[in-house]
């Protein structure tokens, strides 16, 4: 805050004293001033000597109350505190990008996709590789298992006990051999066909039924044309019945309309006749629709029944093409393939196993009694755990490929600005990057000096100026003071963190912008322009004038300095009575007219006691003890 400015001095050029608005002389008002301007004499021609003459001004100010603050200030960068680079965790090719830079974005709201299809087909390979690893532990603890898969397993274990024994024992049926025999007769049989080719009966029956296909689509095309050409004359022959019975209803009806006019009226056999004859139409309307049907239907068979004879004709055709071509080498090692499987199944009947027939079908029996107690009976603790184990490893690698789908979309973290889009449609996602920053909620780091650090503490406020906006102002606060300086070029600063709200200001990242930090606050100070306060030896007075009294020195505590004032925080030496708003202080100066500068001639005053008594008393400027 300012500090509001005391009244203007009041400024007098040469001695003081001898006024006209008082009307007694007293010596004790004339010795003091003459004591001042003695001394004032005396410490001018010490500092100056003779060579130099000297101007003494003597200026007046009023103590005043009012708000005093002290604030340091800095300078630095605007940056948005919330701020985040977005790129793909997952691999893929871009399919869309959803936004430009400076668009406005919502948190959650999709920035880019990737194709999800391989994203998807992750997903559902690790779903299944967890349902399989779900059923292998199910099986391993003896669980999950239907009645019919334990049914299943059952009769698979008793036919591998019989091909087994089979086996071992070489035992076979007379049927089981006859069935052998007869496949391979069969076999044979077919094989031996196709390398023959076909008689001559096959020929001329295939040549037969081509010719009666033939005859069979002549015969459905006449006689389906011939229906459907009946069926349209009964079209025609309905429609001129209809066409008859209109003009006979009309005829009648408008006689009728002329008889209801007539004297007489319409007699009662009129109207008979004209409900006949509307009956007429409607019967003529109902054989005309049924006459269409027909036709329809008529057509419709034509259409099918020619179908079906053509494709007749095709078929056979194709059969005696192939009789004619004879058979192909596919279907001549198609038979021969039969043929050997055959002979031998036969030869493996009719000889003894051998020890590797054995051993398959021990192997057999084995694995069907493993499949059999595997969905009965629990594993061991080692399988159990193993299973437990894939089981944990199939859910993390299911987890992932669900979350490695969400990332396949690109999403804002939070509410914000798209600073930056670096990402086109096409180009494989881990090159892709967006970036979203928070326009509302921004901070500026201050650099300050060692001098200016040491009165800086966390919560201070601050007052935000911006060269960008001249008419901008806004309140932060200090929220984070470097521990530690930072030196360049052997000068040390310190970071000082301070936040704020931009509000309704168009803030941008990177403006520049002061901030004053408010170290000190004092409400209501008793202040005093700084040049009123003379220092000797450590003790600070300053020069009191009542009215129509001379002036007084008073020794003082001082406070708060800020905008060339200065608080008094008490008066040493005067008991209850102190210096107080309103009153009027002294700036007496000493401005040289040789080399000297100006010089501030008061502080000598000091050694001497008060200005308003005798050299030995002080006070306020009464007569001697005694008088």
């Amino acid at each position: 805050m300012s500090v509001s400015s005391p009244p203007a001095e009041q400024r007098v050029i040469g001695r003081l004293g001898g006024r006209k608005a008082r009307r007694r002389f007293s010596p004790w008002v004339v010795l003091p001033l003459a004591l001042i301007l003695a001394a004032a004499g005396f410490l001018a021609w010490r500092t100056f000597g003779s060579r130099s003459a000297a101007a003494t001004t003597v200026s007046t100010a009023t103590v005043a109350t009012s708000d005093l603050s002290v604030s340091v200030s800095g300078s630095g960068t605007v940056q948005p505190v919330q701020t985040r680079a977005l790129s793909f965790s997952v691999s893929g090719t871009l399919t869309d990008v959803l936004v430009n830079v400076g668009d406005t974005v919502t948190e959650g709201q999709a920035l880019a996709t990737v194709d999800p299809q391989d994203l998807q087909m992750a997903l559902l390979q690790a779903e299944a590789n967890l349902k399989s690893a779900e059923a292998s532990l199910a099986s391993a603890k003896g669980e999950g298992a239907t009645e019919a898969d334990i049914a299943s397993a059952k009769a698979k274990l008793t036919s591998a006990q019989a091909s087994y024994e089979k086996t071992r024992t070489g035992s076979v049926t007379a049927a089981e051999l006859e069935s052998a025999k007869a496949q391979l007769a069969s076999a044979q049989a077919k094989l031996d066909d196709l390398l023959d080719g076909p008689t001559a009966a096959e020929l001329t029956s295939a040549q037969n039924t081509v010719q009666q296909a033939q005859l069979s689509l002549q015969s459905q095309r006449t006689s389906l044309a011939a229906a459907k050409e009946k069926a349209a004359g009964t079209v025609t022959t309905a429609a001129n019945n209809l066409r008859d019975a209109q003009d006979s209803y009309s005829t009648v009806y408008w006689s009728n309309r002329q008889l209801e006019n007539s004297p007489s009226g319409l007699s009662q056999s009129a109207k008979d006749e004209e409900a006949s004859a509307l009956r007429a139409v409607t019967n003529a309307e109902e054989s005309l629709r049924q006459a269409q049907l027909a036709y329809e239907q008529a057509k419709q068979a034509e259409s099918i029944g020619i179908q079906e004879a053509e494709a007749s004709l095709k078929e056979a055709q194709q059969q005696l093409a192939e009789l004619q071509e004879g058979a192909t080498a596919t279907d001549i090692a198609s038979a021969r393939a039969s043929l050997a499987s055959a002979k031998a199944n036969l030869a493996t009947l009719q000889s003894p196993a051998s020890a590797e027939d054995l051993a398959i079908a021990r192997a057999s029996l084995e694995q069907a009694q493993i499949s059999l107690d595997s969905l009965t009976t629990p594993g061991s603790a080692s399988t159990i755990a193993s299973a437990e184990a894939s089981v944990a490893q199939a859910q993390v690698e299911y987890e992932q490929a669900k979350l490695d789908l969400e990332h396949g979309t690109l999403t804002a973290p939070f509410a914000g600005v798209v600073a930056s889009v670096d990402a086109t449609v096409g180009d494989d996602a881990s090159s892709a990057s967006i970036t979203v920053i928070d326009l509302t909620s921004f901070y500026v780091d201050l650099s300050l000096s060692e001098s200016d650090i040491g009165s800086v503490v966390v919560g201070q406020p601050v007052t935000l100026t911006f060269d960008a906006l001249s008419d901008v102002t806004i309140e932060g606060v200090v929220q984070t003071v470097a521990p530690v300086a930072t030196v360049s070029s052997n000068v040390a600063t310190y970071t000082v963190r301070v936040s704020f709200a931009s509000g309704d200001a168009a803030m941008k990242a990177g403006m520049t912008a002061t901030g004053a930090i408010q170290t000190a606050q004092h409400e209501g100070a008793l202040v005093v322009p700084t040049r009123a306060i003379q220092t000797v030896n450590g003790t600070k007075a300053i020069q009191v004038q009542q009215a129509g009294q001379p002036p007084v020195t008073v020794q003082v505590e001082t406070g708060l300095v800020s905008n060339g004032m200065t608080e008094i925080v008490s008066c040493v030496d005067t008991g209850n009575q102190c210096v107080k708003s309103g009153d009027t202080v002294l700036i007496v100066t000493s401005t040289s007219t040789g080399t000297s500068s100006t010089t501030t001639t008061q502080n000598s005053l000091l050694s001497g006691g008060g200005m308003g008594g005798p050299p030995s008393g002080g006070g306020m400027g009464g007569p001697p003890p005694g008088q």
